[in-house]
């Protein structure tokens, strides 16, 4: 009962003592050492040194560190008793609540892992650092961290509860976005790069550029259409890409893959030539006219006026898409990614091959060229990585 006394008193009396600073001189497993007022020794027991308890005081405690301490009482024998936590006061909270708003990145020892976390000493306060905010990624060991010092940002002050929350990770996060900020501007339009295919999405791929990750539309995988990235690329892919755009303001590097490669409208211009009868697809159809794909990724435009020698009033009233027709290339601009084509010229044209005249004058040759003809290795594959 007395001892209860006593500590009771003890703690009364440091409440109202004076705040003083202290140097640490030398740290025991069970005890440290400081001194304070000009060249007075003092000593603070493992109890007293933090209210973060069970850490071990080798690794909480370091020499030269200065700590702010309350005098508990002078022993017979001349040795001062101080105490660290109980010198934690309405400044010690004042200053940790200054540091949460300003967000500065401090340095901390970890002292101990606890259930769901870690547990350091900040200004002789228990400071809580939960799993989830050790690392960018989650570890289900955290054993590792004891005993090393770390940058942290104090997340939330509560006095009223003696609760105060660190983050390790928010530092990772901010240093990952510096150096991504860095990094970013290594790279310019029109540079051809290697990456490792890094995760998918629907809309397509990111891909990881050694620090910075590039997005990879699925639009931009292939000169063909593509449904879903996975037709084209898998994780852990290696690739060749091309940067399209860089935005250093948001951090977005756009790429593409489909750019790297020769484009069906760059064979277009040595495989078609103008007055050439092909075959091909309809895709799509509008009031105007119709889309024919007479390669991959190549489509030309029959106006609905090149559609039939009969009037057609609305393309879809005899196609439909789907429907493979012959056309003639009545012009190609691969530039512009452009080609006109007709319908009833080819028409005309089969008409007359048919003619014993047409006949005699090509050796009865057939004059028509097919997709296989012009595409034969597009077609068989369509995509080659």
């Amino acid at each position: 009962m007395s001892e209860l006394v006593n500590e009771e008193q003890t703690q009364e009396v440091a409440s109202e003592a004076k705040t003083l600073d202290a140097v640490v001189t030398r740290v025991e497993s069970d005890a440290v050492f400081v001194e304070f007022d000009g060249n007075r020794e003092g000593v603070i027991s493992r109890a007293q040194f933090s209210q973060a308890t069970g850490g071990d005081l080798t690794v909480m405690a370091r020499v030269g560190q200065s700590v702010r301490v309350v005098i508990l009482r002078e022993e017979e024998d001349g040795t001062v008793r101080l105490s660290r936590k109980n010198a934690v006061d309405a400044t010690t909270w004042a200053t940790l609540r200054s540091l949460a708003e300003s967000q500065e990145v401090i340095e901390v020892t970890i002292a101990t892992a606890v259930k769901g976390g870690l547990v350091a000493d900040l200004m002789g306060v228990r400071a809580f650092m939960p799993a989830s905010q050790s690392d960018l990624r989650f570890a289900a060991d955290l054993t590792p961290l004891v005993g090393t010092d770390v940058h942290v940002i104090v997340t939330e002050v509560d006095e009223e509860n003696k609760r105060l929350i660190i983050s390790r990770k928010r530092v990772l996060e901010m240093e990952e976005q510096s150096a991504r900020a860095e990094r970013i501007h290594d790279f310019q339009p029109g540079d051809i790069v290697h990456g490792r295919v890094a995760r998918m999405t629907q809309f397509g791929a990111f891909v990881d550029l050694g620090g910075i990750d590039g997005l990879l539309h699925v639009s931009e995988m292939s000169w063909s259409r593509v449904a879903h990235p996975e037709e084209v690329v898998s994780i852990g892919d290696e690739i060749e890409v091309r940067v399209l755009r860089v935005e250093p303001e948001n951090g977005k590097v756009s790429l593409s893959m489909k750019h790297t490669q020769e484009s069906p409208w760059q064979k277009a211009s040595k495989a078609f030539q103008i007055g050439d009868i092909v075959e091909g697809e309809v895709r799509r159809l509008s009031s105007f006219g119709a889309f024919i794909e007479v390669a991959p990724g190549v489509e030309g435009l029959v106006h609905v006026s090149q559609i039939s020698r009969q009037r057609v009033d609305q393309p879809s009233d005899v196609l439909e898409p789907g429907q493979r027709v012959m056309v003639k290339v009545l012009d190609i601009r691969p530039e512009e990614e452009r080609m006109s084509l007709s319908i009833k010229e080819a028409q005309v044209r089969e008409e007359k091959r048919r003619t014993p005249e047409w006949t005699e004058k090509t050796n009865g040759e057939p004059q028509q060229t097919t997709l296989g003809d012009l595409f034969g290795d597009l077609l068989r594959d369509r995509f080659k990585s």
